[in-house]
C-alpha cells in the first residue's frame, strides 16, 4: 500500500514540461488549514447569504477541460475599473452592451465548433494594451496564438471562422459538457466557412498568464476572493512577469478561488506550446506555496483541478 502511494504522488503529469504531482507537506497542511478556516470565516461574513459560503472541506475533482483555444475578450478601462463587478452580468452571453455583446455573437458564429473557450478578462498589468472605453475595435487575446487581435464588430463572423481554422472539425466533448458532467458530443456545424482569412494578423505577446476568476455577479465567492488573490499576486511579487487578469466565470465556482496558469514551453520550435493548469481552493495565504511549487515543477494535488497541454 505504501509503495502504491509513493508512485501515485510522484507520477509526472503529461505536459510539455514534466510536472511532478505531489501532496501538500504535513507541516504546511496543518498550518494552512488554520489559516484557511480563519480566512473563510472572514470572507463568508462579507458574502450576501449563507448559500454562497466558501467550504474549505470540499474535494477537488481532477478533471481537465477539453479545449484547444482560449479567446479572451479584453475589458476596456484601466486597472482601477471594476467591470468584473459592475459590467459583467450573471451570464455574459446575454450582455447587450459593447464590447461584451460580441461574446454571444462570436459564440453564435462558431456554432457547435468544439474546443474554443470564450471569456472576458480585466487586465491587472500593462504587458498587453487594454482598449479605451470608446474604442470602436473589440480586443481579443487568443491562446495559444499568443496574439492580440483588434476586430471590427462587422468582422466577427469571419473572425469566428478564422478561430475555427476556416474548416469544420471532428466533434469533441465540449467544455460545457465537461462542466455539466455529461458526455454529449456536439453535432458538426453545416455553416459555410470563409476562406479569405488572411487579414487577421494580430500582434504577438509571448508571456505566461495568471488568470483569477472574479465574476461577482455569477458567484459572490469568486467576486470576493478573486481580488484578494490578485492583491496577493501583486504585493508578494508572484510571477511578476506574467500577464495578470481577472477572468469571467470558468466553472466550478464552488471551488473558489479558481486560478488558471498558462505557461509557455520553449522546446526549440516556432509553434507555441503551453501548459494549461487549473487550480481551486486558492486563497491569499496559500498562493505563494502554489507558485513556488510550480516554479520547482511540482503540482500540489489538493489544489489541482486539472490541466492539459496546448499547441
Amino acid at each position: 500500500m505504501l509503495r502504491i502511494r509513493i508512485i501515485t504522488l510522484h507520477q509526472r503529469a503529461l505536459f510539455h514540461r514534466g510536472f511532478e504531482r505531489v501532496s501538500l507537506p504535513e507541516l504546511h497542511s496543518a498550518t494552512q488549514q488554520d489559516q484557511t478556516i480563519c480566512y473563510c470565516q472572514k470572507l463568508n461574513s462579507r458574502l450576501p447569504s449563507a448559500t454562497d459560503h466558501l467550504d474549505p472541506q470540499i474535494k477537488l475533482p481532477h478533471r481537465a477541460p477539453n479545449y484547444n483555444k482560449h479567446v479572451l475578450l479584453i475589458s476596456p478601462g484601466d486597472r482601477c475599473a471594476q467591470p468584473w463587478k459592475v459590467a459583467w452580468n450573471h451570464n455574459l452571453d446575454t450582455n447587450v452592451n459593447r464590447p461584451y455583446n460580441a461574446i454571444s455573437k462570436l459564440r453564435s458564429h462558431l456554432g457547435n465548433s468544439p474546443g474554443i473557450l470564450i471569456n472576458a478578462v480585466h487586465l491587472q498589468n500593462d504587458f498587453v494594451p487594454s482598449p479605451k472605453e470608446d474604442d470602436e475595435l473589440i480586443h481579443f487575446f487568443v491562446i495559444p496564438d499568443m496574439k492580440l487581435y483588434r476586430i471590427k464588430e462587422t468582422d466577427l463572423e469571419e473572425f469566428a471562422s478564422f478561430l475555427d481554422e476556416g474548416a469544420l472539425q471532428t466533434p469533441k466533448l465540449s467544455f460545457k459538457d465537461y462542466l455539466s458532467g455529461q458526455a454529449k458530443v456536439p453535432q458538426p456545424s453545416h455553416q459555410v466557412r470563409h476562406k479569405n482569412l488572411t487579414k487577421f494578423q494580430g500582434e504577438t505577446f509571448l508571456r505566461d498568464w495568471s488568470l483569477v476568476c472574479g465574476h461577482y455577479n455569477r458567484d459572490a465567492k469568486c467576486g470576493e476572493v478573486g481580488p484578494d488573490i490578485i492583491k496577493a499576486f501583486q504585493e508578494e511579487q508572484l510571477f511578476p512577469e506574467n500577464n495578470l487578469a481577472i477572468i469571467s466565470h470558468i466553472g466550478g465556482h464552488v471551488f473558489a478561488g479558481n486560478v488558471i496558469f498558462y505557461k509557455l514551453f520553449n522546446g526549440g520550435n516556432t509553434q507555441n506550446k503551453l501548459d494549461s493548469l487549473w487550480f481551486g481552493k486558492i486563497y491569499p495565504h496559500n498562493l505563494r506555496l502554489l507558485c513556488e511549487s510550480l516554479e520547482d515543477g511540482k503540482i500540489i494535488d489538493e489544489l489541482y483541478r486539472g490541466g492539459l497541454s496546448i499547441n
